[in-house]
Protein backbone atom coordinates (compact mmCIF):
# COMPACT_ATOMS: atom_id res chain seq x y z
CA UNK A 1 0.00 0.00 0.00
CA UNK A 2 1.34 3.38 -0.57
CA UNK A 3 2.34 5.98 1.62
CA UNK A 4 -0.77 8.21 0.43
CA UNK A 5 -3.11 5.57 0.19
CA UNK A 6 -1.88 4.04 3.92
CA UNK A 7 -2.76 7.65 5.02
CA UNK A 8 -6.28 7.83 3.54
CA UNK A 9 -6.77 4.41 5.23
CA UNK A 10 -5.26 5.58 8.65
CA UNK A 11 -7.77 8.71 8.34
CA UNK A 12 -10.93 7.10 7.57
CA UNK A 13 -10.19 4.35 10.16
CA UNK A 14 -9.76 7.05 13.14
CA UNK A 15 -12.89 9.13 11.48
CA UNK A 16 -15.65 5.96 11.64
CA UNK A 17 -13.06 5.48 15.39
CA UNK A 18 -14.68 8.78 15.77
CA UNK A 19 -17.97 8.28 15.22
CA UNK A 20 -18.38 5.45 16.92
CA UNK A 21 -16.89 7.16 20.20
CA UNK A 22 -19.06 9.97 20.11
CA UNK A 23 -21.84 8.88 19.22
CA UNK A 24 -22.22 5.62 21.61
CA UNK A 25 -22.81 7.76 24.35
CA UNK A 26 -25.80 9.76 22.80
CA UNK A 27 -28.53 7.16 23.10
CA UNK A 28 -28.45 6.75 26.94
CA UNK A 29 -28.31 10.88 26.47
CA UNK A 30 -31.43 10.89 24.64
CA UNK A 31 -33.38 8.65 26.52
CA UNK A 32 -32.33 10.58 29.69
CA UNK A 33 -33.51 13.92 28.07
CA UNK A 34 -36.61 12.10 27.17
CA UNK A 35 -37.59 11.15 30.61
CA UNK A 36 -36.28 14.11 31.91
CA UNK A 37 -39.10 15.95 30.08
CA UNK A 38 -41.64 13.55 30.55
CA UNK A 39 -40.94 13.47 34.39
CA UNK A 40 -41.44 17.65 33.66
CA UNK A 41 -44.80 17.03 31.66
CA UNK A 42 -45.89 14.88 34.46
CA UNK A 43 -45.04 17.43 37.34
CA UNK A 44 -46.65 20.52 35.46
CA UNK A 45 -49.76 18.12 34.89
CA UNK A 46 -49.94 17.46 38.52
CA UNK A 47 -49.47 21.12 39.64
CA UNK A 48 -52.61 21.85 37.05
CA UNK A 49 -55.00 18.46 38.91
CA UNK A 50 -54.42 20.38 42.13
CA UNK A 51 -55.56 23.75 40.86
CA UNK A 52 -59.00 22.12 39.26
CA UNK A 53 -57.99 22.85 35.74
CA UNK A 54 -58.47 19.81 34.56
CA UNK A 55 -57.89 20.08 30.21
CA UNK A 56 -54.70 21.70 31.08
CA UNK A 57 -53.45 18.80 33.28
CA UNK A 58 -54.93 16.41 30.87
CA UNK A 59 -52.34 18.08 27.85
CA UNK A 60 -49.61 17.83 29.90
CA UNK A 61 -49.91 13.87 31.34
CA UNK A 62 -50.67 13.26 27.55
CA UNK A 63 -47.34 14.94 26.85
CA UNK A 64 -45.90 13.12 29.31
CA UNK A 65 -47.68 9.43 28.29
CA UNK A 66 -46.27 10.02 24.59
CA UNK A 67 -42.54 10.94 25.66
CA UNK A 68 -42.50 7.72 27.72
CA UNK A 69 -43.72 5.63 25.10
CA UNK A 70 -40.90 7.14 23.02
CA UNK A 71 -38.69 5.02 25.40
CA UNK A 72 -40.61 2.14 26.40
CA UNK A 73 -40.08 3.55 29.90
CA UNK A 74 -42.61 1.24 32.31
CA UNK A 75 -42.99 2.80 35.16
CA UNK A 76 -43.57 6.29 33.16
CA UNK A 77 -45.82 5.09 31.17
CA UNK A 78 -48.17 3.96 33.95
CA UNK A 79 -47.90 6.89 35.72
CA UNK A 80 -48.83 9.07 32.81
CA UNK A 81 -51.47 6.59 32.57
CA UNK A 82 -52.88 7.00 35.95
CA UNK A 83 -52.44 10.76 35.87
CA UNK A 84 -54.45 10.72 32.22
CA UNK A 85 -57.46 8.87 33.70
CA UNK A 86 -57.55 10.86 37.24
CA UNK A 87 -58.11 13.69 34.51
CA UNK A 88 -60.89 11.88 32.88
CA UNK A 89 -62.81 10.71 35.97
CA UNK A 90 -62.59 14.76 37.27
CA UNK A 91 -64.14 15.36 33.43
CA UNK A 92 -66.90 13.10 34.27
CA UNK A 93 -65.39 10.91 30.99
CA UNK A 94 -66.02 8.15 33.21
CA UNK A 95 -65.65 5.24 30.54
CA UNK A 96 -62.22 6.99 28.93
CA UNK A 97 -61.06 6.54 33.02
CA UNK A 98 -61.66 2.98 32.92
CA UNK A 99 -60.14 2.10 30.15
CA UNK A 100 -57.03 4.05 30.79
CA UNK A 101 -56.72 2.92 34.15
CA UNK A 102 -57.14 -0.84 33.01
CA UNK A 103 -54.33 -0.39 30.87
CA UNK A 104 -52.46 1.25 33.67
CA UNK A 105 -53.06 -2.11 35.68
CA UNK A 106 -52.09 -4.25 32.86
CA UNK A 107 -48.72 -2.23 32.62
CA UNK A 108 -47.91 -2.32 35.58
CA UNK A 109 -48.73 -6.15 36.34
CA UNK A 110 -46.07 -6.65 33.35
CA UNK A 111 -43.64 -4.42 34.22
CA UNK A 112 -43.79 -6.43 38.13
CA UNK A 113 -44.42 -3.19 40.12
CA UNK A 114 -46.03 -3.51 42.97
CA UNK A 115 -46.12 0.43 43.91
CA UNK A 116 -47.66 1.01 39.85
CA UNK A 117 -50.50 -2.02 40.51
CA UNK A 118 -51.76 -0.31 43.50
CA UNK A 119 -52.10 3.05 42.42
CA UNK A 120 -53.81 1.54 38.62
CA UNK A 121 -56.23 -0.61 41.31
CA UNK A 122 -56.97 2.36 43.63
CA UNK A 123 -57.18 4.76 41.13
CA UNK A 124 -59.95 2.29 39.85
CA UNK A 125 -61.55 1.81 42.87
CA UNK A 126 -61.51 5.66 43.15
CA UNK A 127 -63.46 5.88 39.44
CA UNK A 128 -66.29 3.40 40.95
CA UNK A 129 -66.83 5.69 44.06
CA UNK A 130 -67.25 8.79 41.75
CA UNK A 131 -69.80 6.72 39.62
CA UNK A 132 -71.98 5.85 42.66
CA UNK A 133 -71.00 1.97 42.76
CA UNK A 134 -69.58 1.82 46.34
CA UNK A 135 -70.06 -1.92 46.66
CA UNK A 136 -68.04 -2.48 43.24
CA UNK A 137 -65.18 -0.08 44.67
CA UNK A 138 -64.81 -1.38 48.36
CA UNK A 139 -64.29 -4.98 46.03
CA UNK A 140 -61.84 -3.72 43.66
CA UNK A 141 -59.90 -1.70 46.53
CA UNK A 142 -60.17 -4.87 49.16
CA UNK A 143 -57.95 -6.59 46.46
CA UNK A 144 -55.23 -4.24 47.72
CA UNK A 145 -56.22 -4.16 51.80
CA UNK A 146 -55.80 -7.97 52.79
CA UNK A 147 -52.54 -8.56 54.32
CA UNK A 148 -49.99 -6.01 52.25
CA UNK A 149 -50.03 -3.24 54.25
CA UNK A 150 -46.32 -4.00 55.44
CA UNK A 151 -45.29 -4.03 52.31
CA UNK A 152 -47.00 -0.62 51.05
CA UNK A 153 -46.03 3.29 51.66
CA UNK A 154 -47.59 5.08 54.17
CA UNK A 155 -48.89 7.71 51.85
CA UNK A 156 -50.71 4.19 49.83
CA UNK A 157 -51.49 3.22 53.24
CA UNK A 158 -53.64 6.50 53.67
CA UNK A 159 -55.18 6.94 50.42
CA UNK A 160 -56.48 3.06 50.43
CA UNK A 161 -57.97 3.69 54.00
CA UNK A 162 -59.48 6.71 52.69
CA UNK A 163 -60.83 5.10 49.70
CA UNK A 164 -62.19 2.46 51.83
CA UNK A 165 -63.74 4.72 54.23
CA UNK A 166 -65.71 6.27 51.40
CA UNK A 167 -66.73 3.05 50.10
CA UNK A 168 -68.19 2.76 53.27
CA UNK A 169 -69.78 5.88 53.71
CA UNK A 170 -71.38 5.01 50.48
CA UNK A 171 -72.77 2.13 51.66
CA UNK A 172 -74.71 4.11 54.56
CA UNK A 173 -71.63 2.58 57.34
CA UNK A 174 -70.78 5.10 59.40
CA UNK A 175 -68.77 3.77 62.04
CA UNK A 176 -66.52 1.82 59.54
CA UNK A 177 -66.37 5.02 57.68
CA UNK A 178 -64.92 7.05 60.27
CA UNK A 179 -62.43 4.45 61.58
CA UNK A 180 -61.41 4.26 58.30
CA UNK A 181 -60.77 8.39 57.70
CA UNK A 182 -59.26 8.62 61.06
CA UNK A 183 -56.83 6.21 60.16
CA UNK A 184 -55.90 8.22 56.89
CA UNK A 185 -56.01 10.99 59.04
CA UNK A 186 -53.36 9.98 61.37
CA UNK A 187 -51.12 8.79 58.30
CA UNK A 188 -51.21 12.02 56.45
CA UNK A 189 -51.15 14.27 59.92
CA UNK A 190 -47.77 12.54 60.60
CA UNK A 191 -45.95 12.30 57.12
CA UNK A 192 -47.53 16.05 56.67
CA UNK A 193 -49.61 15.35 54.07
CA UNK A 194 -52.12 18.33 54.31
CA UNK A 195 -53.54 18.33 50.76
CA UNK A 196 -54.52 14.36 51.86
CA UNK A 197 -55.58 15.45 55.68
CA UNK A 198 -57.77 18.37 53.86
CA UNK A 199 -59.70 15.19 52.28
CA UNK A 200 -59.65 13.20 55.78
CA UNK A 201 -61.16 16.10 57.41
CA UNK A 202 -63.89 17.03 54.92
CA UNK A 203 -65.13 13.58 54.68
CA UNK A 204 -65.19 12.72 58.08
CA UNK A 205 -67.18 16.26 58.26
CA UNK A 206 -69.63 14.67 55.65
CA UNK A 207 -70.42 11.26 58.09
CA UNK A 208 -71.56 13.87 60.90
CA UNK A 209 -73.30 15.87 58.64
CA UNK A 210 -75.02 13.41 57.43
CA UNK A 211 -75.74 11.74 61.05
CA UNK A 212 -77.11 14.62 62.28
CA UNK A 213 -73.90 15.76 64.18
CA UNK A 214 -73.94 19.12 62.91
CA UNK A 215 -71.42 20.94 65.32
CA UNK A 216 -69.20 18.05 64.67
CA UNK A 217 -69.28 18.46 61.09
CA UNK A 218 -68.73 22.17 61.08
CA UNK A 219 -65.70 21.50 63.48
CA UNK A 220 -64.50 19.34 60.81
CA UNK A 221 -65.20 21.17 57.87
CA UNK A 222 -62.86 24.00 58.97
CA UNK A 223 -60.06 22.08 59.63
CA UNK A 224 -60.63 20.93 55.40
CA UNK A 225 -60.83 24.57 55.00
CA UNK A 226 -57.43 25.47 57.08
CA UNK A 227 -55.18 22.47 55.13
CA UNK A 228 -56.89 23.18 51.60
CA UNK A 229 -56.09 26.74 52.32
CA UNK A 230 -52.65 25.99 53.38
CA UNK A 231 -51.56 24.32 50.27
CA UNK A 232 -53.96 26.45 48.01
CA UNK A 233 -55.96 23.72 46.64
CA UNK A 234 -58.84 25.89 44.83
CA UNK A 235 -61.22 22.89 44.37
CA UNK A 236 -60.89 21.91 47.59
CA UNK A 237 -61.41 25.37 49.36
CA UNK A 238 -64.47 26.12 47.30
CA UNK A 239 -66.16 22.34 48.20
CA UNK A 240 -65.40 23.03 52.09
CA UNK A 241 -66.72 26.46 52.14
CA UNK A 242 -69.87 24.97 49.93
CA UNK A 243 -69.83 22.18 53.12
CA UNK A 244 -69.78 25.11 55.80
CA UNK A 245 -73.17 26.37 54.18
CA UNK A 246 -74.88 23.69 53.51
CA UNK A 247 -73.95 22.55 57.14
CA UNK A 248 -75.17 25.85 58.59
CA UNK A 249 -78.07 25.88 56.81
CA UNK A 250 -79.01 22.39 58.29
CA UNK A 251 -78.30 23.27 61.73
CA UNK A 252 -80.16 26.44 60.90
CA UNK A 253 -77.87 29.65 60.87
CA UNK A 254 -79.40 30.43 57.60
CA UNK A 255 -77.17 33.87 57.91
CA UNK A 256 -73.69 31.97 58.60
CA UNK A 257 -75.07 30.04 55.69
CA UNK A 258 -75.57 32.29 53.01
CA UNK A 259 -71.55 33.96 53.94
CA UNK A 260 -70.45 30.39 53.46
CA UNK A 261 -72.12 30.05 50.05
CA UNK A 262 -71.20 33.21 48.37
CA UNK A 263 -67.87 32.71 49.32
CA UNK A 264 -67.85 28.86 47.44
CA UNK A 265 -69.95 30.53 44.49
CA UNK A 266 -67.11 32.65 44.08
CA UNK A 267 -64.09 30.12 44.17
CA UNK A 268 -66.62 27.64 42.07
CA UNK A 269 -66.52 31.05 38.84
CA UNK A 270 -62.76 31.82 38.91
CA UNK A 271 -62.41 27.66 38.18
CA UNK A 272 -65.22 27.84 35.83
CA UNK A 273 -67.07 24.62 37.64
CA UNK A 274 -70.54 25.21 35.41
CA UNK A 275 -72.06 22.15 37.56
CA UNK A 276 -70.83 23.72 41.22
CA UNK A 277 -72.03 27.13 40.52
CA UNK A 278 -75.17 26.12 39.11
CA UNK A 279 -75.76 23.60 43.04
CA UNK A 280 -74.29 26.99 44.76
CA UNK A 281 -76.78 29.62 42.92
CA UNK A 282 -79.56 27.05 43.85
CA UNK A 283 -78.96 26.91 47.40
CA UNK A 284 -78.16 30.64 47.57
CA UNK A 285 -81.46 31.27 45.97
CA UNK A 286 -83.12 29.57 49.20
CA UNK A 287 -81.23 31.07 51.56
CA UNK A 288 -81.11 34.61 50.49
CA UNK A 289 -85.30 33.95 50.13
CA UNK A 290 -85.06 32.87 54.10
CA UNK A 291 -83.30 36.46 54.89
CA UNK A 292 -85.54 38.58 53.34
CA UNK A 293 -82.54 39.46 50.90
CA UNK A 294 -85.25 39.54 47.88
CA UNK A 295 -82.61 41.46 45.37
CA UNK A 296 -79.66 39.30 45.86
CA UNK A 297 -82.65 36.65 45.34
CA UNK A 298 -83.53 37.76 41.92
CA UNK A 299 -80.08 38.23 40.97
CA UNK A 300 -79.01 34.97 41.74
CA UNK A 301 -82.11 33.06 39.83
CA UNK A 302 -81.38 35.21 37.31
CA UNK A 303 -77.63 33.84 37.16
CA UNK A 304 -78.77 30.49 37.74
CA UNK A 305 -81.25 30.82 34.46
CA UNK A 306 -78.40 32.10 32.40
CA UNK A 307 -76.26 29.07 33.16
CA UNK A 308 -78.93 27.08 32.42
CA UNK A 309 -79.45 29.06 28.93
CA UNK A 310 -75.92 29.14 28.12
Amino acid sequence: MTAPRAMMALGALCAALLVSCSSAPRQPDTVITVKTEGDQAATTGQSYYRQGRYDLALQFFSQALSQYTSVDDGDGIVKAYIGVGRCYTALGQAGEAEGVFLQARDRAREEGAASLLFDARVNLGELYLSQGNPEKARTTLQEESTGQEKGRTPAQNAQLYHDLGTAEKGLGNSAPALEDFNRSLKINLGAKYYAEAAADYYMISSVYSRDGRYDEALTYASQALQYDKRVESSPGIAKDLYALGLISGKKGDTAAAYDWLQRSYNVFVTLGFREDMKRALTALVSAADALGRTAEAEAYRKALADLGSS
